[in-house]
């Protein structure tokens, strides 16, 4: 399950169509992550420098080093250039600008310091241009029938996670049996994967004081009646992922776990009923964190409801106060509200959104329910 040729055909020509609405001649990408997004040149990115040029007219150019050569000759690109090594001589970007002198209007999607001191030393009138950020940000058709395929694995991942637990497996080994058991059935259903250095998931297993910690590390703590356990994955298919998180509470749950549960699902509830066409993503935000904040325990939020996902685990829209993006259909978010106790527990539920023409729609589906979060244990 991969996007196609003739998919990436088509974005360069939607790039090269907005390039004058950029003011632009040509852009040249050096976030790989856009160079996925646009040529679909898949590799594992080290510091050496990659660029793709996409003109107003004619073809794209990549530049590549030398030892990726023969893995870029095998894309439908066909203008390939490459440079033996990093730092290289001339500087790598400076190799770069040269070879496209000929552009008087040149963009550019992301640049260091030390890059942006050299580049805009050699190139003045360079500009940071968001366009293909900007084109992310709305998946098609194609992306998110790939995403809700990866929604269902990363759900796959926790339902093994709740096997594991019941095997009183430690959180590092309840790791290593969700992903094992889940990838398999990957390599069953789909054959071949794009394994690129991102993997094809990650995520983490913790268990009591340790779920508090929202991107706690695992250990070989072993799980204990009574514990919050926070079991939140990502799975990736052909490089885009979609996530899926769980609270489990090991044993009947008291009072006081019931009281932080119900908050952290009503905030989850509202962020997605909240999540709508023309909403703005700080109102989404407000939406659900108030929830939290209204059941008094403001002081337990460590973090935002949510972000954008697709190539990257991370990125834009952000679903926080200072981001007044407006939503729209095609749009990929995480609802992710949570609240942490430290030294107790951490309680937050995670789901991948896709927004819809009238409101959005699960890419996972995990039943979040409370009686589907308590696990028998004694």
């Amino acid at each position: 399950m991969k996007l196609t040729t003739d998919w990436y055909k088509r974005k360069t020509i939607e790039i090269q169509s907005r390039l004058a609405d950029e003011g632009l001649d040509a852009i040249l990408l050096l976030d790989n992550f856009n160079i996925y997004y646009a040529c679909g040149f898949f590799h594992q990115s080290t510091e050496r420098n990659l660029g793709l040029l996409i003109p107003a007219n004619g073809n794209p150019t990549l530049y590549v080093p030398h030892l990726e050569k023969e893995m870029a000759e095998e894309t439908w690109v066909k203008d390939i250039k490459h440079y033996f090594d990093f730092p290289g001589i001339p500087p790598v970007l400076e190799w770069m600008l040269a070879d496209m002198k000929q552009y008087k209007r040149l963009g550019v999607d992301k640049l260091e310091v030390r890059e942006w001191q050299m580049v805009s030393a050699k190139r003045p009138d360079i500009k940071i241009s968001d366009l293909v950020y900007t084109m992310r940000l709305v998946k098609d058709a194609e992306e998110i029938a790939i995403m809700e395929k990866a929604g269902f694995y990363a759900d796959m991942l926790v339902e093994k996670t709740r096997e594991a637990i019941l095997l009183r497996l430690n959180e590092m080994d309840a790791y290593n049996y969700a992903r094992a058991k889940t990838v398999e059935h990957m390599q069953k259903d789909m054959g071949e994967l794009v394994m690129v250095n991102l993997g094809v998931t990650n995520g983490a297993v913790l268990y009591g004081p340790h779920s508090a910690f929202p991107h706690g590390l695992m250990s070989d703590r072993l799980p204990q009646a009574g514990d919050i356990v926070e079991a939140g994955f990502g799975a990736l298919v052909a490089t885009y992922e979609s996530e899926s998180e769980h609270t489990f509470i090991l044993g009947e749950p008291d009072k006081q776990q019931l009281a932080y549960f119900n908050a952290m699902y009503g905030a989850w509830k509202a962020g997605m009923e909240a999540a709508k066409p023309g909403v703005t993503c700080a109102e989404v935000n407000k939406a659900a964190l108030d929830v939290i904040r209204e059941a008094g325990f403001e002081k337990f939020l460590r973090h935002r409801m949510g972000h954008g996902k697709g190539l990257q685990e991370h990125e834009a829209p952000w679903i926080e106060a200072g981001d007044h993006t407006i939503l729209l259909p095609g749009m990929i978010i995480s609802d992710e509200p949570g609240l942490y106790v430290p030294g107790y527990g951490g309680f937050r539920h995670s789901d991948t959104l896709v927004i819809t023409e009238t409101g959005c729609r699960r890419l996972t589906n995990y039943p979040r329910e409370l009686e589907h979060c308590i696990i028998p244990f004694s």
